[in-house]
């Protein structure tokens, strides 16, 4: 519990000998201006321990994520001793642990006998005592659920949505509390004529809509995509030029589906298969290459990660941004299928892939959240099961020649 206030240099001495426990070791390091060194990143047990949950990589964001006792402005000696309490609940949390622990126990060995400084402790606290090879925890993917091809889903109707209900939903969304804006309340019901039905045969029902900044547009355009989609059994595609607005939709669609499970559901982001854990490529990493002290830790806490992820999106999703400066962008990067040598049916882990189980997760959900350049190929391929969506609200539509241009252009050398 004693604290020690070090000049940099030396700090970045004490810690090559000492593997002190640090929040984020690349920054730390950076801080030090000093060649990084072997640390216990509070971080990485963090990520072993809660795999695809956020914290902000700070003493405060731990301290916030965990529900531990930390004041606003708190000393710096007391953000350090921080650091110890939330390792000791960690490993705690850890202790506890039930669910699949042979496989945490499996990965827990491998990175252990690699070299990564939270090993000894991790085994510690799992009691890994017996006979248990490291490999126990290595085929993760095993344990992922496999998708089933099921019948083409019924055309949607085609009924209307009415402007009085379409502010009663936007009512709902906000709630009681929130502040009352008409603008936001005559915008969604100036969308309503864009989900009714078509007057005609190829005659779609187009709305080109604008409004200021703060107005609330995401939520102004969601109520009666929400009411159009429960209604007719269809889903609505709601395409953006950003990886980053289709994170903030997403997060605006707790309102509409506040049960997480009832969420999954009904909502789907898609993105390009680069986007994507490509379960072949983490399978790569573990092979020899895994041996090496890095490349274990790495494997280990992507092997976590992909047993709790969501959707296995790597780009936004539930990966936390700063695990790729810990692991470094370049090996999380490489376990994408960026290359596009993908040989779908041909792969052994085909029935267990994220990316497939995303485009049938689409076709039974009221709300995809896609990107313009997905949506164009779309369009131009025709969608899986040769039928395409009927609704679509294009966000950030300024971009969308720009997207249509990058979609289909050709640039020869």
């Amino acid at each position: 519990g004693r604290v020690e206030m070090l000049e940099p240099v030396l700090a970045a001495r004490r810690a090559l000998v000492e593997a002190p426990v640090v929040c984020h070791a690349p920054a730390t390091f950076r801080k030090l201006k000093s060649q990084r060194a072997p640390v216990a990143d509070i971080l990485e047990l963090y990520a072993f321990v809660r795999p695809a949950s956020f914290c902000l990589p700070t003493p405060r964001g731990i301290a916030l994520a965990m529900g531990l006792p930390l004041a606003e402005h708190a000393p710096l000696a007391d953000q350090a001793r921080l650091l110890a309490q939330a390792a000791r609940a960690l490993l705690g949390e850890l202790a506890a642990t039930t669910s699949k622990r042979r496989r945490i126990c499996g990965l827990a060995m491998l990175m252990a006998r690699a070299g990564w400084v939270w090993g000894p402790d991790v085994q510690k606290a799992l009691e890994i005592g017996g006979p248990l090879s490291a490999t126990a925890g290595v085929a993760v993917w095993e344990d992922l659920p496999e998708w089933q091809d099921q019948a083409p889903e019924a055309a949607p109707s085609d009924l209307a949505v009415e402007p009085a209900e379409t502010r009663r939903r936007l009512a709902d969304l906000l709630g009681p509390e929130s502040e009352q804006r008409p603008q936001q309340a005559d915008y969604a019901e100036a969308l309503v004529p864009a989900f009714a039905p078509r007057p005609a045969e190829d005659a779609p029902n187009v709305v080109l809509a604008e409004a200021g900044t703060g107005v609330g547009k995401t939520l102004g355009y969601l109520a009666p995509a929400g009411l159009w989609a429960e209604r007719n059994k269809g889903a609505v595609w709601i395409s953006t030029f950003t990886r980053h607005l289709q994170n903030q939709i997403d997060q605006e669609l707790d309102r509409l589906y506040p049960n997480p499970a009832l969420k999954a559901s009904r909502v789907v982001l898609r993105k390009g298969r680069e986007n994507y854990l490509c379960l072949l490529n983490l399978a790569e990493l573990s092979g020899p290459a895994a041996l090496r002290t890095q490349d274990a830790v790495a494997f280990g806490l992507m092997a976590r990660w992909t047993m709790a992820t969501r959707d296995g999106d790597l780009a936004g999703g539930d990966l936390p941004g700063w695990l790729g400066d810990i692991l470094g962008a370049s090996r999380i990067g490489a376990l994408a299928d960026r290359r596009g040598e993908c040989v779908y049916s041909a792969c052994p882990h085909y029935g267990r892939c994220f990316i497939e189980r995303s485009v049938r997760r689409a076709r039974k959900a009221d709300i995809v959240i896609a990107n313009h350049a997905l949506v164009m190929i779309q369009a131009a391929l025709g969608a899986e099961d040769q039928r395409l969506p009927t609704r679509y609200v294009f966000d950030e539509g300024h971009h969308l020649f720009e997207a249509i241009d990058s979609a289909f252009a050709a640039h020869l050398t």
